[in-house]
């Protein structure tokens, strides 16, 4: 897992949206297959904070790199070697309580008995961070295990915290969609006009009745997204979801959510979102992603809308 660590900024890795392309030989699909699963159990234990599965894991020499978004410069990576060093680096990230992690464009390569994964971005909570990693991973007798794991390829620019959205939006998506999930909107997909400013944070001025009605130049965007679950493990609650609107900008989607509201295996829930958009402007893409999977609607602002590839 590709992730930030205790006391520092910078943002970090995990599940996505899965291209695999094979090196020289033809790759074996169990061979790919069995790779993308530790990849994935990686990501999952360190969400659950299942020490004893990560161990599981990787190699006993295995080693563990934080690039600080300056990947051609090693003079100031972190860097854990080992398992008791990497077992000090997940309870560090343990503490700070995420819930949902989500690889973003992950492609997997293999050539013999080594493979190489790489990533483009996160989903985290719900948030799309800019970030660059990749595992390295070997059979042993048998079993692919994690020789390196780095992260923090991505260079940040001092003027803004690395972990946010790049202010004309979040990195481009694109679907990839095996059928683990489907994704519609459901009986709602409105806009109200004239809406309050939200002050930068949408959710927090729902929560607290708190729009400035005296800058009326936004409106309110209601959608109802139904998420139907065809995979074998029950999704989270808190559904990764981003949107971008038709002017390139990343738009905080607050969720109306329950306990329970992430569908079991074969089931279908129901979940309202709700954000703030500028006068002229609308949410022309919904992206959802999770465990290799991106999936994208696009809407036309008035009520229409379709399954895309980004």
């Amino acid at each position: 897992l590709a992730t930030q660590t205790a006391g520092q900024s910078a943002a970090a890795p995990l599940p996505a949206s899965t291209s695999v392309a094979a090196a020289n030989a033809p790759a074996s699909a169990s061979d790919l297959e069995a790779v993308r699963n530790v990849i994935l159990n990686e990501v999952n234990a360190a969400v659950s904070q299942d020490l004893g599965q990560l161990q599981t894991l990787f190699a006993p020499n295995a080693v563990v790199i934080d690039r600080a978004g300056t990947p051609d410069d090693a003079s100031d990576d972190t860097v854990w070697q080992g398992w008791a060093n990497i077992e000090r680096r997940y309870q560090a990230f343990f503490s700070s309580g995420v819930s949902s992690l989500t690889l973003v464009d992950l492609a997997i390569q293999l050539n013999g008995n080594q493979a190489i994964a790489t990533h483009q971005g996160v989903v985290q909570d719900g948030v799309l961070y800019a970030d660059q990693g990749s595992y390295t991973l070997e059979n042993i007798d048998g079993r692919w295990l994690i020789t390196q794991l780095e992260y923090g390829g991505a260079a940040q620019s001092a003027s803004q915290p690395s972990a946010a959205i790049p202010a004309n939006g979040p990195p481009n998506l694109t679907a990839n969609d095996d059928g683990l999930y489907g994704l519609a909107v459901g009986s709602q997909h409105r806009y109200e006009e004239p809406w309050g400013w939200d002050r930068g944070d949408p959710c927090e001025a729902w929560a607290n009745n708190d729009f400035d009605d005296t800058k009326p130049n936004y409106r309110g965007f209601n959608v109802e997204l139904l998420l139907t679950n065809n995979s074998d493990s029950k999704v989270p609650d808190h559904w990764p979801i981003s949107f971008t609107t038709a002017n390139g900008k990343s738009v905080t989607p607050c969720y109306y959510g329950y306990q329970g509201s992430g569908p079991e295996p074969g089931v279908t829930r129901s979940v309202t979102f709700f954000t703030v958009v500028e006068k002229d402007d609308y949410v022309e893409k919904i992206a959802f992603s999770l465990n290799g999977q991106t999936l994208i609607l696009c809407l036309d602002g008035k009520g229409g809308w379709q399954s895309c590839d980004g």
